[in-house]
């Protein structure tokens, strides 16, 4: 077992979009996203990872192809790793997602 929190995950940087290794598996992996007020993720796809986003603290928007959909803290949402990932921070706070991969993403260098 491998146990964390999120106090081990890297702060916000208002400088910078925070997406980093969380937590590492064979069949699946935990990225940490932090995004400070008004910064937006780029957009992206993880290919064959399926992706579950769940909003840990604050308040997102995810574009989508039906328009902008609002995403706060509590709510878990399903992309399959062909569909583009499109989130920003439209609350005045700092916005906390983590991002459950499988397979891992990005893949392996060994696979």
């Amino acid at each position: 077992m491998n146990l964390t929190s999120l106090s081990a995950a890297p702060a916000y940087d208002p400088e910078r979009v925070v997406a980093e290794a969380f937590l590492e598996g064979s069949q699946s992996n935990v990225r940490v996203i932090r995004l400070s007020p008004g910064q937006t993720l780029p957009p992206h796809t993880h290919g064959a990872s399926d992706l579950m986003l769940f909003a840990v603290e604050g308040d997102a928007v995810l574009t989508t192809t039906e328009g902008p959909v609002a995403f706060a803290a509590g709510s878990l949402a399903f992309y399959p790793g062909t569909e583009e990932l499109r989130v920003a921070n439209a609350g005045p706070a700092g916005l906390t997602l983590l991002a459950f991969l499988a397979p891992p993403f990005p893949p392996s260098s060994g696979s």
